[in-house]
C-alpha cells in the first residue's frame, strides 16, 4: 500500500505499508479500507481476506526506512467476516474505530425447525436461501484498548489465519511420494450435504452427520454419489467457500475471491442491476476477446494458471467456456456450423428419436425434450485456449449430463490408445463441468429436479467406473465437489455441503462401517490438495495453509475398481420430464436456465421443495419485521 506526499504542486510516493501478516509470502491480504486515527499516530487498515485489521505507525516510515522496504505493521486485530469499511472517530478518551463487515458472523443451520427468539420476530418464508441468512456486522473499537490488547489480537488473528499451523503432507503407503498423476476435477452445482447425504447409511445404520428429514435427493435419485461416499470416504463436516456460483465457481478454481466479486454478486443476485459477471464474463462480453484485462481475476490468478506455469498439463469440459448455441437469436452467424464436426446449425436443436453427434456419443435423443446443438464455444481465459474440448458445453440445462459424460469418455479412448502404445498423454489436471444437479425447475416437458439429479448421479458413477477400470487408477484421482451449497436446507450451516475424494489409494472403514473424516474442509482444502498431489505451490495464502485431505490417501491402495449403478438409466428416470401439473410449472417458464443462477433461488428453492417433499413444511427462516420492512422497501 502506497503512502503519497500531496503536500506542494507534486504528487509523490513517500514509501509504501505492508498490510500482510507476519511471514506471509503468498497472496492473500486484500486491504479493502482504511482509517487514521486524530492523531495521525496509528493507520487502520482494513485486510477483507484476512479477516483483520493492520495497526500501522506511520511515523515509521522514514527515508530511511523507505529506501530498506515496506513498513511493516506494528500488529492485528481480528474482526468479524470480511471488513470493507471502517471510520475513526476521536473521542476525550483517546477515539474509536468503527469497523464494518459484510458477512458479519456468516451463516448457520438453515434446515433446523427455527423459532422467533424476541420481540418484532416471526416466519416471513417457508424456505431458506444461504443469502438472507447473511448479515454484516458493525464493531465499535476503543483505540486505547486496541493498542493494551494488539499482542494478544495478533495472536488470535495469526491462529485463525493458520499461521502458526504445522505443514501438512500426504502420506501414501509406503513412500512420501505422491502416487498420483492425474487430476480429475468435477464441479457441480448448489446442493448441501442434507440434500443428497442425509440419509447416508450402510447396513441399516447411519453414516456421518446427515439429517434424513432434509435429503430431498437420497439413496434412489443419486445411488452411485452415496456409493461413492461409502466405498471411498464421507466428508461430512465439508462446506463451500462461496454462496453462491457467481462466487463459487471463482473461489473453486482460484481459492480466493476479489474486491470486484464480493461487491457485486449481492446486487446481481437480488434482481436485475448488475449482469453476471463472473466465469471470465464481464457485461455479456468476454474481456479476453476485447483484449482487456477481466475485472473479476484474483491477482494469484487461477488453477490453470498454476498448472501452465509450471508445465502441467491440462484440459477442460465446459467450465469457464462460454457457449452460444444454434436455437439462441445472439448466434451471430446461424449458417455457420457449429464446433461439431459436419453439424449445421438447421435444426437448432436434436429432437426427441433424432440422431445425437458422434462427438456426444452418438445414437438417439432418449430425452423427452429437444437438445441444443453448439453454434460455437470460446474460452473465457488465455490458458485455456486451445485447452478445452470445443465440443463440450457450459452450463446450458437442457443438454444432459449424460452428453458430456460421453464427450468425456471418447477423449479418455484416446488417452487409453495412447496409453496402449507406451504413451500416457491424458493431461495431469482434467476439468469436467457437471452442472445438472441445480435442476431446471419443473418447467413443462423440461427435465424433472428427479431426472436431473438422476441423470447427475449417473454421470458421476460412469466417469469413476471408466478411469478406475483402466490403467489410469493406478495413478489417478477424482476431486468432486458442488461450487455452492446456495439454497438447501442442512441442519448443521447452509454452507454444509458434499465433497468427495476418489483414488485406489482410499483407505477402508473399521468394524464394517465406512470410513468417515468429519475434519473441517472447504472448497481451498479440495484445491489445495489436488496442489499437493500434483507437486503444485500454492497459489495465495488461502490455500498455502489450508487443511489438506490427507486422510483419503492414506489406505494400502488396493480400492477396487468402481461399477456405476444404472438403475436410474433403466428405469427411465433420466429421461423423465416434467408434467404440467408439476408444482411450480408455471412459475418455472419464467425462469432463465440457460445461464448459471439466473434464475430467481428463492422462489426455485420452495419450487424443488415442494417437488421432491410434497406437502412436508419445509424449513422456515426468521426475520426481524424491522428488517422485513427494509426489504420491502427496498425492493418498491
Amino acid at each position: 500500500m502506497a503512502a503519497v506526499n500531496v503536500e506542494g504542486s507534486a504528487f509523490a510516493v513517500k514509501g509504501y505499508f505492508d498490510t500482510r501478516l507476519p511471514h506471509q509470502s503468498y497472496f492473500g491480504a486484500e486491504p479493502e479500507a482504511l482509517a487514521i486515527s486524530a492523531d495521525g499516530k496509528r493507520l487502520y487498515v482494513a485486510n477483507a481476506i484476512t479477516d483483520a485489521i493492520a495497526v500501522i505507525d506511520p511515523r515509521k516510515l522514514t527515508d530511511k526506512a523507505a529506501a530498506k522496504g515496506m513498513v511493516e505493521p506494528i500488529g492485528f486485530v481480528p474482526t468479524d467476516w470480511m471488513p470493507m469499511s471502517m471510520a475513526f472517530l476521536p473521542s476525550a478518551s483517546g477515539g474509536n474505530l468503527y469497523v464494518a463487515t459484510a458477512k458479519g458472523h456468516g451463516t448457520t443451520a438453515n434446515g433446523a425447525p427455527m423459532k422467533p427468539t424476541g420481540p418484532g420476530q416471526r416466519f416471513i418464508r417457508p424456505y431458506t436461501y444461504i443469502c438472507t441468512l447473511l448479515h454484516g456486522s458493525i464493531a465499535t473499537l476503543d483505540a486505547k484498548q486496541i493498542d493494551r490488547n494488539l499482542r494478544s489480537f495478533t495472536n488470535v488473528v495469526l491462529e485463525s489465519n493458520r499461521m502458526k499451523a504445522a505443514q501438512e503432507k500426504i502420506a501414501f503407503a509406503g513412500t512420501t511420494d505422491s502416487r498420483i498423476k492425474h487430476v480429475i476435477y468435477i464441479i457441480k452445482e448448489n446442493r448441501t450435504y442434507d440434500q443428497v447425504f442425509g440419509d447416508l447409511k450402510q447396513d441399516g445404520k447411519p453414516v456421518g452427520n446427515g439429517d434424513p428429514k432434509l435429503t430431498m435427493y437420497g439413496a434412489s435419485i443419486t445411488p452411485n454419489l452415496h456409493k461413492l461416499a461409502l466405498q471411498f470416504g464421507v466428508l461430512d463436516n465439508f462446506y463451500d467457500s462461496g454462496e453462491v456460483s457467481g462466487e463459487g465457481h471463482v473461489w473453486s478454481n482460484a481459492a480466493i475471491g476479489t474486491d470486484y466479486l464480493e461487491k457485486t454478486w449481492q446486487q446481481s443476485y437480488r434482481g436485475s442491476q448488475r449482469s453476471y459477471d463472473y466465469e471470465g464474463v464481464v457485461a455479456e462480453g468476454l474481456p479476453l476477446e476485447q483484449n482487456i484485462p477481466d475485472v473479476n481475476e484474483p491477482a494469484s490468478g487461477y488453477l490453470w494458471g498454476n498448472l501452465a506455469a509450471h508445465n502441467k498439463t491440462y484440459y477442460h469440459f465446459g467450465e469457464y467456456i462460454a457457449s452460444t448455441f444454434c436455437n439462441e437469436k445472439q448466434s451471430a452467424n446461424p449458417t455457420q456450423g457449429p464446433t461439431l464436426a459436419g453439424q449445421k446449425c438447421e435444426p437448432g436443436s436434436i429432437a426427441p428419436g433424432q440422431s445425437l453427434p458422434e462427438e456426444w456419443g452418438g445414437g438417439t435423443n432418449k430425452w423427452a425434450w429437444p437438445i441444443p446443438l453448439i453454434a460455437s464455444n470460446h474460452a473465457t481465459k488465455p490458458e485455456l485456449v486451445g485447452h478445452f474440448a470445443p465440443e463440450a458445453p457450459d452450463f446450458e440445462l437442457s443438454i444432459p449430463d449424460q452428453v458430456r459424460v460421453e464427450i468425456f469418455l471418447r477423449h479418455l479412448k484416446g488417452w487409453l490408445a495412447d496409453k496402449e502404445q507406451g504413451k500416457d498423454t491424458m493431461p495431469n489436471f482434467v476439468m469436467l463441468r457437471l452442472p445438472n444437479d441445480h435442476t431446471a425447475g419443473t418447467r413443462p416437458g423440461g427435465p424433472s429436479p428427479k431426472s436431473s439429479l438422476a441423470d447427475n448421479d449417473l454421470a458421476v458413477g460412469r466417469a469413476v467406473d471408466a478411469i478406475s477400470h483402466s490403467p489410469f487408477w493406478d495413478d489417478t484421482a477424482f476431486f468432486i465437489l458442488e461450487d455452492d451449497a446456495q439454497d438447501g436446507g442442512d441442519h448443521v450451516d447452509a454452507h454444509r455441503s458434499l465433497a468427495l475424494v476418489i483414488s485406489k489409494y482410499a483407505p477402508h472403514g473399521s468394524n464394517g462401517q465406512p470410513f468417515v473424516d468429519s475434519r473441517f474442509y472447504s472448497t481451498v482444502s479440495v484445491i489445495r490438495t489436488m496442489e499437493t498431489v500434483l507437486g503444485l505451490p500454492p497459489m495465495n495464502n488461502n490455500d498455502a495453509l489450508c487443511s489438506l485431505i490427507s486422510t483419503l490417501f492414506t489406505g494400502p491402495g488396493d480400492q477396487p475398481a468402481y461399477s456405476a449403478d444404472y438403475a436410474n438409466r433403466d428405469n427411465g428416470l433420466i429421461y423423465t420430464a416434467n408434467a404440467k401439473t408439476a408444482p411450480g410449472a408455471a412459475e418455472s417458464m419464467k425462469m432463465d436456465f440457460r445461464h448459471a443462477d439466473r434464475a430467481p433461488a428463492e422462489k426455485l428453492n420452495a419450487i424443488l421443495w415442494k417437488d421432491a417433499m410434497g406437502d412436508q413444511p419445509p424449513p422456515p427462516v426468521v426475520i426481524t419485521e424491522k428488517r422485513k420492512k427494509k426489504r420491502l422497501d427496498d425492493d418498491d
